[in-house]
């Protein structure tokens, strides 16, 4: 059985997919794993598309109840030209969430988490790959510390 470093890198990896080709949204992997085996797979879609989670969630359909969550940003939980979704996550009735690393964007910045919390999922933050996940991020990190991403 794979473990969650391994779960964990399979979201680091597919985010990589969406590397230049999200706009200004980051380029995030979300990997969704029920009983040892991937279920759903996302990652963010071109800007205005849904986000990694929620094509996750539309690959793993049911079987995303009672399962487990590898996403390498926070969840978002605000709305923009998507709904949050930290929101469709407790919907689905998802276990746990691994989060790569916290969203720095005000909007979100551990609100995301918190829901979660608040909805009854466990949350891990950090401690796997937070420096790989942090460079493919780092156009997005950017834009958010010189507070230039809306």
């Amino acid at each position: 059985m794979k473990t969650d470093q391994e779960f964990m890198w399979e979201a680091v990896l597919e985010g990589r997919k969406a590397q230049g080709k999200t706009g200004t949204n980051p380029p995030v992997g979300a990997i969704i794993v029920k009983d040892g085996e991937i279920v759903g797979r996302g990652h963010t879609s071109q800007l205005g598309g849904p986000h990694a989670e929620i094509n996750a969630l539309r690959d793993a359909g049911d079987k995303a109840k009672g399962a487990t969550v590898y996403c390498t940003l926070e969840p978002c939980s605000h709305w923009g030209r998507t709904g949050p979704c930290c929101e469709a996550l407790t919907a689905a009735g998802v276990a746990k969430v691994y989060v790569g690393i916290v969203d720095p964007y005000p909007k979100v910045s551990g609100r995301g988490i918190q829901h979660l919390r608040d909805h009854g999922v466990e949350v891990v933050v950090g401690g796997m790959f937070e420096e790989e996940i942090k460079t493919d991020l780092k156009d997005f990190l950017d834009r958010v510390a010189a507070g230039k991403q809306s």
